[in-house]
């Protein structure tokens, strides 16, 4: 007797186990596509700010993030002016939110190609105010 109710509460506790096992796996499934879709329909990048604390930053978020106020302003309107800061924006050979001829741009994460884009006009312009100004002049930088 002792031994068939042994028998009775181990395949019970083994239907429990497996009925939580699938519910756990079905859970995780979920989870799992959720995260992948959140990452893939997002633009945001993740930056670290202080002591290893991540947030997510848009493209132009990095952008006022990363330089001065004035600069800032003037990226931003240039940027407007060239892509709408969208990154998947193409122009002819131009490419992403700074419409560069870089293929390497044709991958980078939207962060990336404002990194790219300030490191280009510092090196051809001086700043980003005289990028715009350039834009305005000759409606290209």
């Amino acid at each position: 007797m002792s031994n068939q109710l042994d028998k009775a509460i181990t395949l019970n506790l083994r239907k429990c186990v497996r009925h939580f096992a699938q519910a756990a796996t079905r859970i995780a499934c979920a989870v799992v596509s959720v995260m992948g879709i959140l990452l893939l329909s997002t633009a945001n990048a993740v930056a670290p700010i202080h002591d290893g604390i991540q947030i997510q930053q848009t493209p132009k978020q990095y952008a006022k993030a990363n330089l001065p106020l004035d600069e800032y302003k003037c990226i931003s309107q240039l940027y407007y002016y060239e892509s709408r800061w969208d990154e998947r924006a193409r122009n002819g050979p131009h490419i992403g939110i700074p419409q560069g001829r870089s293929e390497w741009l044709k991958t980078a994460t939207g962060i990336q190609q404002v990194k790219w884009g300030i490191k280009y006009n510092k090196a051809r312009h001086g700043s980003m105010c005289n990028a715009l100004d350039h834009f305005k002049k000759w409606n290209w930088h």
